[in-house]
Protein backbone atom coordinates (compact mmCIF):
# COMPACT_ATOMS: atom_id res chain seq x y z
CA UNK A 1 0.00 0.00 0.00
CA UNK A 2 1.54 3.28 -0.68
CA UNK A 3 2.55 5.91 2.02
CA UNK A 4 -0.52 8.14 2.78
CA UNK A 5 0.91 12.16 1.72
CA UNK A 6 -2.00 13.85 3.18
CA UNK A 7 -3.92 13.82 6.64
CA UNK A 8 -6.96 15.55 7.99
CA UNK A 9 -5.36 16.96 11.03
CA UNK A 10 -7.28 18.40 14.21
CA UNK A 11 -5.48 21.79 14.92
CA UNK A 12 -6.94 22.92 17.87
CA UNK A 13 -7.03 26.75 18.49
CA UNK A 14 -3.86 26.88 20.82
CA UNK A 15 -1.96 26.18 17.97
CA UNK A 16 -4.25 28.94 16.07
CA UNK A 17 -3.36 31.66 19.18
CA UNK A 18 -0.32 31.56 19.02
CA UNK A 19 0.32 31.40 15.16
CA UNK A 20 1.85 34.92 14.52
CA UNK A 21 3.90 37.07 12.55
CA UNK A 22 6.79 37.61 15.26
CA UNK A 23 9.73 35.88 15.67
CA UNK A 24 8.88 34.78 19.02
CA UNK A 25 10.29 30.55 19.39
CA UNK A 26 6.01 30.02 20.15
CA UNK A 27 4.84 31.73 17.25
CA UNK A 28 7.33 31.21 14.79
CA UNK A 29 7.13 27.61 15.29
CA UNK A 30 3.15 27.30 14.97
CA UNK A 31 3.43 29.74 11.92
CA UNK A 32 5.79 27.24 10.21
CA UNK A 33 3.53 24.04 11.33
CA UNK A 34 0.81 25.48 9.79
CA UNK A 35 2.18 27.00 6.55
CA UNK A 36 3.66 23.23 6.61
CA UNK A 37 -0.27 21.74 6.92
CA UNK A 38 -0.79 24.15 3.70
CA UNK A 39 2.34 23.33 1.59
CA UNK A 40 2.18 19.63 1.62
CA UNK A 41 -1.96 19.50 1.08
CA UNK A 42 -2.77 18.28 4.35
CA UNK A 43 -6.54 19.11 5.24
CA UNK A 44 -7.38 20.96 8.17
CA UNK A 45 -10.34 19.55 10.42
CA UNK A 46 -13.26 21.95 11.13
CA UNK A 47 -16.45 21.20 13.02
CA UNK A 48 -18.69 23.69 14.24
CA UNK A 49 -16.82 23.39 17.75
CA UNK A 50 -13.27 23.64 16.07
CA UNK A 51 -14.50 26.62 14.27
CA UNK A 52 -16.23 28.43 17.28
CA UNK A 53 -13.02 28.12 19.07
CA UNK A 54 -10.84 29.10 16.58
CA UNK A 55 -13.04 32.00 15.84
CA UNK A 56 -12.60 32.96 19.42
CA UNK A 57 -9.13 32.76 19.61
CA UNK A 58 -6.81 32.74 16.42
CA UNK A 59 -4.15 35.50 15.26
CA UNK A 60 -4.44 37.37 12.72
CA UNK A 61 -1.91 35.47 10.94
CA UNK A 62 -4.09 31.65 11.81
CA UNK A 63 -7.12 33.59 10.23
CA UNK A 64 -5.79 34.58 6.65
CA UNK A 65 -4.24 30.94 6.84
CA UNK A 66 -7.63 29.41 7.61
CA UNK A 67 -8.93 31.68 4.60
CA UNK A 68 -6.01 30.39 2.21
CA UNK A 69 -7.02 26.56 3.38
CA UNK A 70 -10.87 27.32 2.34
CA UNK A 71 -9.77 28.51 -0.81
CA UNK A 72 -7.81 25.51 -1.51
CA UNK A 73 -10.65 23.55 -0.36
CA UNK A 74 -8.14 22.14 2.20
CA UNK A 75 -10.55 21.95 4.97
CA UNK A 76 -12.50 18.85 6.37
CA UNK A 77 -15.55 18.89 7.80
CA UNK A 78 -16.69 15.54 9.04
CA UNK A 79 -20.55 15.30 9.55
CA UNK A 80 -21.32 14.79 13.52
CA UNK A 81 -18.46 13.86 15.63
CA UNK A 82 -19.71 13.44 19.41
CA UNK A 83 -19.39 10.43 20.79
CA UNK A 84 -21.74 9.43 23.57
CA UNK A 85 -20.09 6.63 24.62
CA UNK A 86 -16.80 8.42 25.54
CA UNK A 87 -18.56 11.25 26.76
CA UNK A 88 -20.25 9.27 29.46
CA UNK A 89 -17.21 6.89 30.11
CA UNK A 90 -15.24 9.67 30.92
CA UNK A 91 -18.30 10.89 33.69
CA UNK A 92 -18.48 6.99 34.91
CA UNK A 93 -14.39 7.50 36.15
CA UNK A 94 -13.12 8.16 39.32
CA UNK A 95 -11.74 11.60 38.18
CA UNK A 96 -11.86 14.94 39.91
CA UNK A 97 -13.77 17.25 38.94
CA UNK A 98 -11.10 19.44 37.78
CA UNK A 99 -9.31 16.75 36.04
CA UNK A 100 -12.77 15.91 34.53
CA UNK A 101 -13.49 19.77 33.05
CA UNK A 102 -10.00 19.88 31.92
CA UNK A 103 -10.73 16.60 29.13
CA UNK A 104 -14.24 17.28 28.35
CA UNK A 105 -13.24 21.10 27.27
CA UNK A 106 -11.13 19.07 24.76
CA UNK A 107 -13.37 16.28 24.15
CA UNK A 108 -14.32 17.74 21.01
CA UNK A 109 -10.61 17.59 19.32
CA UNK A 110 -10.21 13.86 20.07
CA UNK A 111 -13.77 13.34 18.66
CA UNK A 112 -13.55 14.92 15.67
CA UNK A 113 -9.70 13.03 15.03
CA UNK A 114 -11.92 9.73 15.90
CA UNK A 115 -13.94 10.95 12.82
CA UNK A 116 -10.81 11.69 10.46
CA UNK A 117 -7.75 10.86 10.46
CA UNK A 118 -6.60 10.29 14.48
CA UNK A 119 -4.41 13.00 14.90
CA UNK A 120 -4.46 15.93 17.13
CA UNK A 121 -1.71 19.16 17.21
CA UNK A 122 -2.31 21.18 20.20
CA UNK A 123 -0.20 23.45 22.51
CA UNK A 124 -2.17 21.87 25.43
CA UNK A 125 0.50 19.73 27.16
CA UNK A 126 -2.58 19.21 30.27
CA UNK A 127 -4.91 17.72 28.01
CA UNK A 128 -2.89 14.88 26.22
CA UNK A 129 -0.87 13.87 29.98
CA UNK A 130 -4.93 13.75 31.24
CA UNK A 131 -5.71 11.66 28.05
CA UNK A 132 -2.95 9.60 28.57
CA UNK A 133 -3.75 8.61 31.82
CA UNK A 134 -7.21 8.06 30.17
CA UNK A 135 -5.80 5.07 28.28
CA UNK A 136 -6.08 2.32 30.60
CA UNK A 137 -9.54 2.79 31.16
CA UNK A 138 -10.29 4.26 27.27
CA UNK A 139 -8.60 1.62 24.51
CA UNK A 140 -9.79 3.55 21.98
CA UNK A 141 -7.47 6.64 23.24
CA UNK A 142 -4.49 4.93 23.25
CA UNK A 143 -4.28 5.07 19.31
CA UNK A 144 -4.66 8.87 18.90
CA UNK A 145 -1.54 10.74 17.46
CA UNK A 146 -1.42 14.04 19.54
CA UNK A 147 1.54 16.50 18.59
CA UNK A 148 2.80 19.60 19.84
CA UNK A 149 4.44 21.89 17.26
CA UNK A 150 6.45 23.84 20.06
CA UNK A 151 8.52 21.00 20.85
CA UNK A 152 11.49 20.92 19.86
CA UNK A 153 12.19 17.05 20.13
CA UNK A 154 8.84 16.11 18.58
CA UNK A 155 10.15 17.43 15.03
CA UNK A 156 6.31 18.17 14.17
CA UNK A 157 7.16 19.84 10.66
CA UNK A 158 9.17 16.82 9.22
CA UNK A 159 6.57 14.98 10.92
CA UNK A 160 4.09 16.27 8.48
CA UNK A 161 6.44 16.16 5.59
CA UNK A 162 7.05 12.58 6.13
CA UNK A 163 3.19 12.17 5.63
CA UNK A 164 1.63 12.67 8.88
CA UNK A 165 1.90 9.26 9.83
CA UNK A 166 0.24 7.36 13.14
CA UNK A 167 3.87 6.61 14.33
CA UNK A 168 4.22 4.73 17.37
CA UNK A 169 5.72 7.30 19.74
CA UNK A 170 3.33 9.71 18.72
CA UNK A 171 0.23 8.19 19.98
CA UNK A 172 -1.11 8.33 23.43
CA UNK A 173 -0.76 5.00 24.21
CA UNK A 174 2.60 4.85 23.42
CA UNK A 175 4.76 3.66 26.90
CA UNK A 176 8.53 3.60 26.14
Amino acid sequence: MPAKTSAALVIDASVARAAGETEHRVSGACRSFLLEVREICHRVVMTPEIREEWKKHRSRFAYGWLASMTAKKKVARPGPVENARLRQTIHSLNLTDSVREAILKDIHLVEAAFATDHAVASLDETARRYLRQLTEHVKSLTSLVWVNPTKDDEHATDWLRQGAKEDEERRLGFNP
